[in-house]
């Protein structure tokens, strides 16, 4: 059996995101961690307080790691807009900055646990403010950004959460019908026009 001394917290942090996922909040505690882990229950307490520091740091992960849209997107107009939908989709995609299953885990995890339930809340509030954003640099009227925005998020949400699986190439055969829908002929029709760098409307 490895010393349990020697396994780092942030193995402790991991292997705990990874039995959220896969098993629920309920799973997450000390002892099952340490038989996934391989180790005696010790040497978690060189690391944590109690389980409820485990929580924390968990939750913290998940703030700090999963992206629904990228940090520093480029918005001058609505060239750039098109641009921030397509690289958001691709990440959806791929998976690489958004980890749905650790997503929907702590949204489960929100339903018995008040204050993640409040972290959610936020978060979700701010992907969509990004979005929104996204939807003004199309030249969208506010009205218009925050209505495309929540249902570009809502309907990605909902893809994950009744557990559509699908092979990645149908998924990106479909992705462009799925833009266009949920931004709108109208606006992908402004930014592939030649004029894409016109000041954004916010009336």
């Amino acid at each position: 059996m490895v010393n349990s001394v020697k396994v780092p917290a942030q193995r402790w942090v991991e292997e705990a995101r990874r039995t959220l996922s896969e098993e629920g909040i309920e799973a997450v505690k000390v002892d099952r961690l340490a038989q996934r882990i391989g180790v005696s229950r010790g040497g978690f307490y060189h690391h944590f307080v109690d389980r409820a520091d485990l929580l924390s740091r968990l939750l913290k992960l998940w703030y700090e790691t999963i992206l629904f849209v990228p940090l520093r997107l480029v918005l001058r107009n609505p060239a750039d807009a098109l641009r921030a939908v397509d690289e958001i989709v691709d990440h959806l995609i791929r998976e690489d900055i958004y980890d749905p299953r650790f997503d929907l885990a702590v949204r489960e995890w929100a339903r018995s646990d008040p204050t993640v339930a409040v972290a959610v809340a936020g978060v979700d509030a701010k992907r969509i403010a990004a979005l929104y954003e996204v939807f003004l640099a199309f030249g969208c009227g506010k009205k218009e950004a925050d209505l495309r925005a929540r249902v570009f998020y809502f309907h990605q949400i909902g893809y994950y959460a009744i557990g559509i699986d699908e092979p990645e190439p149908g998924r990106r055969e479909r992705a462009r019908t799925y833009v266009e829908i949920l931004c709108g002929e109208a606006n992908i029709a402004r930014a592939s026009a030649p004029a894409a760098g016109r000041k954004r409307k916010r009336a």
